[in-house]
C-alpha cells in the first residue's frame, strides 16, 4: 500500500471517529432534552379545502344562498373586511348578497380572508375597517394600544371552543380540571381520565392565533401552559385537525378548534368531539351556555373608522335577517 492510501486511511478513520462523536452527543441532546423529531408521514395544510370554496362570487363556492333579496345592498364606499378562516362562511355569504357591482377578482381589493393574526394587524394598521374574528389577545390589545387605535368589539354569534380526540380514543368528556392539567403537563397520560395507558400528545396552536387566544383567554383561565415539543405544534388550524385524525400513535392526541371549523369547513370522520364536565358543545347548549366554552365571535372595527356602510352592514347582522344568516352558516345567532 502506497504511502498516500495509508494517510487517506488514517485521514478517514480520524473523520469517522469524530463524526461518531458528534451524532452521540446531538443524540445524547435531543434525548435529554426531550424534544422529538416532526414526523415526516404527518401530512399537514394550511386549512383542509381550497380558498376559491368560501370566496364570493367564485362560481364553484360553497357559500349561503339568501332565499330572498336582502334588505340593504352596497354599491360603493365598500367596507373593507378581512378575518379568521373560521369566520369566513359568515362574511362571504353576507358580501356576496349586498356587495354589488363587484366580481370575483376585484371582490378581493375590498374582502380577504387571511386569519386571526393578520387580520388584527390589518385592523390596527389601517389596511382594513373590519375584522370577523374571535376575542383579541393581550398581545393584540397591546399593539393595537402601541399604535394609538381603539378597537370596538361588536358580537355576532355564539360558537363552541371544542376539544377534539381520534375516534380511537375511549375518552368521550373531561372536566375543565382535567384539561387544564392536560395542557400544564400535570396528567401525561390518559390512563389518568380513564384511557387506556398512553402518553398524551397535547397539540397547541401559535400564538395570537384565535384559538389559542381562547385557549389561553377561557380554558387555562390564567394558568400558564406547558411549551408544546415540537410534534405537539401546528401554525394552521387545518393541521392540528389532521393532526389529530391521523398522528402515527392516533390513540394519544389531543387538539382544540371551534364547533363549526371542524363539524363543517373541515369535517374529518376520524375525528371526535368530547364533552367538557359531560355538557356536549351542540348547538343548543351552546345557545344556552350551557356548555363551558362558550365564546362570542366578533365583528371587530376601530372607533376611529368613519363608514356609513359599516355602520348599516353592523346594525343589519344584528337584525333578524342577519342573525338567519349567521344561523344558515353553521353558527349559533347572538340574539
Amino acid at each position: 500500500m502506497s504511502k498516500k492510501k495509508v494517510i487517506f486511511f488514517i485521514l478517514a478513520f480520524i473523520l469517522l471517529v469524530i463524526l461518531s462523536k458528534i451524532c452521540v452527543g446531538v443524540y445524547k441532546y435531543v434525548h435529554n432534552s426531550g424534544k422529538l423529531r416532526r414526523d415526516a408521514s404527518v401530512e399537514e395544510i394550511a386549512d383542509g379545502f381550497p380558498e376559491w370554496v368560501y370566496d364570493p362570487f367564485s362560481e364553484r363556492n360553497r357559500l349561503y344562498v339568501f332565499e330572498k333579496k336582502p334588505e340593504i345592498s352596497i354599491e360603493n364606499n365598500y367596507p373593507r373586511l378581512d378575518g379568521a378562516t373560521a369566520a369566513y362562511p359568515v362574511y362571504g355569504s353576507i358580501v356576496q348578497a349586498i356587495y354589488k357591482g363587484l366580481d370575483e377578482e376585484t371582490i378581493k381589493d375590498y374582502v380577504q380572508c387571511n386569519t386571526t393574526p393578520v387580520a388584527y394587524e390589518r385592523l390596527i394598521n389601517k389596511e382594513v375597517d373590519a375584522i370577523f374574528v374571535a376575542e383579541p389577545s393581550k398581545k393584540q390589545l397591546e399593539m393595537a394600544k402601541k399604535s394609538g387605535v381603539e378597537l370596538e368589539l361588536i358580537p355576532l354569534g355564539k360558537e363552541a371552543f371544542v376539544f377534539l380526540v381520534n375516534k380511537e380514543n375511549p375518552v368521550t368528556n373531561l372536566s375543565v380540571e382535567q384539561i387544564q392539567d392536560i395542557y400544564t403537563k400535570k396528567i401525561k397520560n390518559w390512563k389518568k381520565v380513564g384511557g387506556k395507558r398512553s402518553k398524551i400528545m397535547a397539540f397547541q396552536r401559535p400564538e395570537n392565533s384565535g384559538s389559542q387566544t381562547v385557549m389561553e383567554n377561557k380554558v387555562m383561565n390564567g394558568i400558564q401552559m406547558a411549551l408544546p415539543l415540537e410534534e405537539e405544534y401546528y401554525e394552521f388550524m387545518g393541521g392540528i385537525v389532521n393532526g389529530v385524525a391521523n398522528y402515527r400513535n392516533y390513540r394519544n392526541s389531543i387538539g382544540y378548534s371551534f364547533r363549526y371549523y371542524v363539524t363543517g369547513m373541515n369535517k374529518n370522520d376520524n375525528i371526535r368531539l368530547l364533552s367538557i364536565n359531560g355538557i356536549e358543545p351542540s348547538k343548543e347548549n351552546i345557545k344556552t351556555e350551557k356548555y363551558p366554552y362558550t365564546v362570542d365571535f366578533y365583528l371587530v372595527t376601530r372607533k376611529d373608522v368613519k363608514n356609513k356602510n359599516l355602520d348599516m352592514l353592523i346594525k343589519w347582522i344584528l337584525s333578524d335577517e342577519g342573525q338567519k344568516v349567521v344561523e344558515k352558516t353553521g353558527y349559533v345567532p347572538i340574539k
